[in-house]
């Protein structure tokens, strides 16, 4: 038997704009239809009144970072490049550090997946290189086409990192990630060798000025957000309230070694800082990332007819829909498709596993039982590391 279409009803599907409808159609890998009526063998799956949004997108991880502790050894630093050295003087004492290090290449970035796709995320922009295990056949989509440098002072030469980056793609910095000088005289460096373009994109911005921004802006370039790590290394985070206003903002998470658990977390902490609104920060892990990390012709971020099967289904809310995802946690999460496919979804969802032909078992997650995908539960089973809070129950 082929896969069945799966048509959500009793739900509001939310758009960047607002609710845009109270059913959805899911056709192999694409959205089919948005309020109209079931079709014959359609299975009709009762989403209880819940939500239905776009699946997240993280514009910033470190995927091979995530089976670390958050590691700090100063109260507060000024700048990013106290905190890698400090990490790195203690490579070969901290067990903390020693244990992560041992593990396989292929376990660590499995693991920095599942911590995306429990939390909602379907798309996810690795500030790495495109290892082998993130080329193909990994749990969710990584953006592909892109280039970087780690920073000014790390990694592979800036100016000629930029001119190897298709000015199709975004090419993205971690800059200013810092509360002194340095730090602040970062941009300025980065103009200086003519790399505020664009395509530019930055990572964390915590010492930018108003008048930085504000060219950023000018230049058609920007940041991405990480609130939780800004404020676990420097008690502060950067300002953003204009740049999410020109649609030039996106969320990150950071890695574990210095972010949030995850992405829904980091949501908290951003909602917490109360820069932004509601909406604001529902498009800066949609649309508005999609535009950074130029996956707009993707269709990533949007749930729109012939657009990916990409979606996320959460937990009813009352007042308004944007809200609740800066109150969410991973075990709430309702549902979660990518390409039309169920990969991990509450157990009152079986049908649309069913329907999908796609095997399942039982898992807790945080103490709540779920269905995964037996694909990712085989591949977990083989990893020498596991997920926080993941028990596979059968």
């Amino acid at each position: 038997m082929f896969p069945r279409p799966l048509y959500f009803t009793n739900v509001t599907v939310l758009s960047e704009t607002g609710p845009i409808g109270h059913s959805l159609r899911v056709k192999g890998r694409r959205v089919a239809a948005i309020d109209t009526p079931p079709e014959k063998r359609d299975v009709v799956i009762d989403g209880q009144g819940g939500l239905l949004t776009p699946g997240l997108i993280n514009a910033h991880d470190h995927l091979e970072l995530n089976t670390f502790k958050r590691l700090k050894y100063r109260e507060t630093y000024t700048h990013s490049l106290q905190w890698i050295e400090d990490i790195e003087a203690r490579f070969e004492t901290d067990t903390d550090l020693i244990e992560p290090r041992q593990q396989p290449l292929a376990d660590q970035l499995f693991i920095g997946a599942l911590k995306n796709l429990l939390s909602g995320v379907t798309t996810v922009c690795h500030h790495n290189p495109l290892h082998r295990p993130l080329r193909s056949h990994y749990p969710i989509r990584v953006v592909k086409s892109y280039g970087f440098s780690h920073s000014l002072f790390r990694g592979d030469d800036p100016a000629a990192s930029y001119r190897q980056t298709r000015p199709a793609d975004p090419w993205i910095i971690h800059l200013a990630e810092g509360i002194d000088e340095t730090a602040g005289q970062e941009f300025d460096r980065l103009e200086q060798l003519g790399l505020v373009r664009s395509n530019t994109v930055l990572v964390h911005g915590v010492g930018l000025t108003a008048q930085q921004r504000h060219s950023l802006i000018e230049r058609g370039g920007g940041l991405i957000w990480c609130p939780g790590s800004n404020q676990f290394m420097f008690g502060r985070t950067a300002q953003v309230a204009e740049l999410a206003a020109a649609g030039r903002l996106a969320l990150g998470s950071d890695s574990r070694l210095s972010g949030e658990f995850d992405l829904l977390t980091e949501l908290r902490v951003a909602s917490n800082t109360n820069q932004l609104s509601p909406q604001a920060l529902f498009r800066t892990v949609t649309v508005d990332a999609a535009r950074l990390l130029h996956l707009s012709q993707s269709g990533a971020g949007r749930l729109e007819v012939g657009g990916p099967a990409d979606l996320v289904l959460l937990p009813p809310t009352d007042g308004d829909p944007f809200a609740s995802l800066g109150r969410l946690t991973r075990a709430q999460v309702g549902l979660v498709l990518l390409a039309g496919q169920p990969l991990v979804g509450a157990e009152a969802l079986r049908p649309a596993f069913d329907a999908a032909k796609v095997a399942w078992r039982r898992v807790s997650v945080d103490g709540v039982s779920k269905l995964m995908s037996r694909g990712l539960i085989k591949r977990l089973q083989r990893s020498r590391v596991g997920e926080p809070g993941l028990v596979v129950l059968s």
